[in-house]
């Protein structure tokens, strides 16, 4: 008998930690399909939380990493009236460039038999006259699939989510010669944000990636570019003086939500921010596209059927499966990046920092990574995730 036929949309964290595992659970022909040509550059701040590792440690790949990331183990973070607080989360998160880990990942799949065919844009899918999902159409040609995996970012062009998009504006560099050579990140609550930040994140090699967030419809989101340059000299002026700017500016959108939409139908599932798995405090996307690529290669491996594809029960319990994982570190985030905003918060912070709970609290802030692993237990690095997640 043949092997079912899944085409994954999106070589990013999702779409490839969805491909890869999928693999790894065999049964399936994996074909990977992207626009661009690979490596390539992505608009990301590249951290990697404990969480966003612990995924790749099971999907097996943490260690094709190990010699090519920077490092944090302090956040300093900056609120509106310039005071500032350094939290030490006594665990490690990384920074590995968008290029060398989305490539990274890829590269494990082909490995495991994923058929990857870069260059390859999709323009839509293909359904049948019930509107069940048959394939993909792609510039030059229409393919066949029993199913498709959408892992298209954001906004995704395939997305059945109705509701409104509260969409959050980028806008990030690169520099090399930086007086930042350390194990520190910056995060900087600035007024003209609208309640997001900027910040400085250390990548391998001498470089540092800064940039912003900030809300769509937020005034200075008009300005983005002057904006982006005021705050590069306000906060970050005297460290990139003579330094080499690498390549040129980028920015992409990213929709954020508070809840979980649609991600699955019979013969369609989404992952990753193309599913709006987008923290709405911080932005983080990385580790929800990794853990949500893994998560919906066991629930297909669990309930896809080459003659029925997914049930609506099945579809349900996804979706039900997705929102208990996801939501409280979206709340986490959200909650701790607001009180990051606050100098009473801070304040109180800075003296809980020194006392006894200072363990406790620096580990919280972990939580603006898209970690909840407060506490010193190991646990099971795929706890969160399906049941049948854990048969990798």
């Amino acid at each position: 008998m043949r092997k079912p036929k899944v085409i994954v949309i999106g070589g990013g964290p999702s779409g490839g930690a969805c491909a890869l595992a999928l693999s790894q659970y065999g049964g399936f022909e994996v074909h990977l399909l992207d626009k661009s040509v690979y490596p390539r550059v992505k608009v990301c701040g590249s951290g990697l939380s404990p969480h966003s590792l612990r995924m790749l440690e099971r999907l097996g790949i943490r260690d094709r990493f190990a010699l090519r990331h920077g490092i944090i183990e302090v956040l300093r973070v900056r609120g509106p009236d310039g005071g500032e607080l350094d939290f030490k989360a006594g665990i490690e998160a990384w920074v590995v460039p968008r290029a060398t880990l989305d490539h990274g990942v890829i590269q494990a799949g082909v490995e495991r038999g994923v058929i990857f065919r870069e260059d390859t844009k999709v323009l839509s899918l293909l359904r049948d006259s019930a509107g069940v999902t048959i394939g993909v159409k792609t510039e030059s040609e229409e393919l066949e699939a029993d199913l498709v995996v959408c892992a298209d970012g954001s906004p995704s062009r395939f997305s059945i989510d109705t509701r409104p998009k509260t969409t959050i504006r980028t806008l990030i560099g690169w520099w090399r010669g930086t007086p930042w050579q350390g194990r520190t990140a910056h995060m900087v609550w600035d007024r003209r944000l609208a309640g997001y930040y900027a910040w400085m994140f250390p990548e391998p090699e001498g470089v540092v990636n800064i940039g912003l967030t900030i809300p769509e419809h937020a005034p200075d989101a008009e300005r983005l570019k002057p904006l982006f340059q005021d705050l590069l000299d306000e906060h970050w002026g005297e460290g990139l003086r003579d330094a080499e700017l690498v390549g040129k500016w980028m920015g992409h959108p990213a929709v954020i939500s508070t809840s979980v939409g649609p991600v699955a139908e019979q013969r369609t599932v989404w992952v990753g921010e193309a599913a709006r798995l987008v923290s709405p405090g911080t932005v983080e996307g990385i580790s929800f596209a990794l853990e949500s690529g893994i998560r919906a290669a066991g629930f297909i491996h669990g309930h896809f059927s080459a003659n029925a594809g997914l049930s609506r029960l099945a579809c349900a319990g996804y979706r039900a499966r997705t929102a208990a994982s996801v939501l409280p570190k979206f709340w986490a985030g959200e909650g701790v990046a607001r009180g990051a905003q606050s100098a009473l918060t801070r304040n109180l912070a800075g003296h809980v920092v020194h006392g006894r709970a200072g363990h406790w609290l620096n580990r919280t802030v972990s939580a603006m990574l898209g970690d909840l692993r407060l506490h010193d237990k190991q646990g099971d690095p795929g706890a969160d995730a399906d049941v049948e997640d854990r048969r990798l």
